[in-house]
C-alpha cells in the first residue's frame, strides 16, 4: 500500500494533542504554586494567630501589674 499523505483531521489532531500536552505541563506548574502558597498562608496565619495569642498573655499581665501598683501606691 502506498504512503498517503496525512490528512488534515490528523494533522489538527495532533496540534490539539501537543497543545493539550503544553496545557498539562503548566497546570501542573501552576498547582505547584498553588500549593506553595497554600503552605505559605497557613504558616503565616499560624504565626500571626500565635502571635496574637502572646500579646493577649502580655496584655493581661500588664493589667495585671498596672492593678497592683496602683494598690501599692494606694497604700502609702
Amino acid at each position: 500500500m502506498a504512503k498517503e499523505p496525512d490528512s488534515l483531521v490528523l494533522r489538527l489532531l495532533r496540534e490539539i494533542r501537543a497543545t493539550q500536552q503544553d496545557h498539562g505541563k503548566k497546570l501542573d506548574h501552576l498547582d505547584k504554586k498553588v500549593e506553595d502558597l497554600y503552605k505559605i498562608s497557613t504558616h503565616t496565619l499560624g504565626v500571626a494567630a500565635n502571635a496574637h495569642v502572646r500579646y493577649e498573655q502580655l496584655e493581661a499581665r500588664v493589667d495585671k501589674l498596672t492593678d497592683r501598683v496602683k494598690r501599692l501606691e494606694k497604700q502609702t
